[in-house]
């Protein structure tokens, strides 16, 4: 359960000691967890793929990552990487070290960010992108702030954790008490709440990653639209994703697929945001076919 049935490796990545869990052979899929580096309840980590990476172990070589600062990775060891530029040079160190490209990038909210940004950067790296319930890498504004503003439980607690993910997803069945548990450890870390600390006490929050991610952003549909990503783009999309609505995925596949044809949506009816948990055995055929269709250039 929760990948604890596979031994994590470590590397360094410039000096920050990462974690990521590897199986299978074949082609390369890399998954790529959401959140940000200093959530208060959040605890999102490698772990979050327990219901997808078996199951597509069995047809492809799978590495599930931590990222900057998040799950067991260090934090970042520059105040200038508490930042999305941050967490993408580190995914993209990451892959360059471990030699198992290319590969077919599967990214999951923020996650979906920097798996768009790699295959814009270093497209040498990627075979495919899959980007999943991304509001911060599709156009518009996400919901997060309204949807969590009403949170009645103090930050870094199982409550407000519990909370949040409810409001997450489509039936509150998906958010299991095991599910938590997992997610509370990393919450609780001392690391944690020391980049916590450095987001919101001394405002790096503030004054370098929401300002970093608006004109990256900015930038990176300015390059979509007027060159494209030279790789081959999957969406999927919960349609009751409550925080990153449909509208946002739809808006980001428009302007994909004006200058990539080899564009395509899955939409997930009866799922939130973390539709690759809600739907996992659809989500693990779509993706299946999807890379290996790549692989035989469909």
């Amino acid at each position: 359960m929760f990948l604890d049935e596979y031994d994590p490796k470590w590397v360094d990545v410039d000096g920050v000691r990462t974690r990521y869990f590897e199986a299978g052979e074949g082609p390369c899929l890399v998954f790529i967890h959401g959140g940000q580096v200093g959530d208060h309840s959040g605890g999102e980590s490698a772990q979050d793929w327990d219901l997808n990476f078996t199951e597509l172990a069995k047809s492809f070589r799978v590495i599930a990552i931590d990222r900057l600062g998040q799950g067991y990775t260090d934090l970042p060891r520059r105040d200038e990487d508490y930042t999305m530029a941050g967490a993408v040079k580190h995914v993209a160190a990451l892959l360059t070290k471990l030699e198992r490209g290319p590969y077919h990038l599967v990214g999951h909210s923020r996650g979906g960010y920097v798996a768009s940004r790699i295959t814009l950067d270093y497209p040498w790296l990627v075979e495919s992108c899959i980007v999943i319930d991304s509001a911060s890498a599709a156009p518009g504004e996400g919901r997060n702030d309204i949807v969590f503003a009403c949170n009645p439980h103090p930050m870094h607690t199982l409550e407000s954790s519990r909370y949040v993910y409810e409001n997450y997803s489509y039936s509150k069945a998906a958010v299991t008490n095991e599910w938590l548990a997992m997610k509370q450890k990393i919450t609780d870390l001392p690391k944690n709440r020391e980049a916590t600390r450095k987001m919101l006490d001394d405002g790096l929050l503030a004054a370098r990653f929401l300002p970093n991610i608006v004109d990256e952003r900015d930038e990176m549909f300015r390059r979509i639209e007027s060159d494209g990503f030279r790789r081959p783009v999957l969406l999927i999309w919960g349609y009751n994703d409550p925080t990153a609505p449909l509208a946002m995925g739809l808006r980001y596949f428009h302007m994909i697929q004006k200058m990539q044809p080899r564009t395509q949506m899955h939409v997930f009816n009866q799922a939130g945001h973390f539709s690759f948990r809600e739907r996992a055995a659809e989500f693990n055929r779509v993706v299946g076919e999807f890379v290996t269709g790549v692989a035989h250039g469909e």
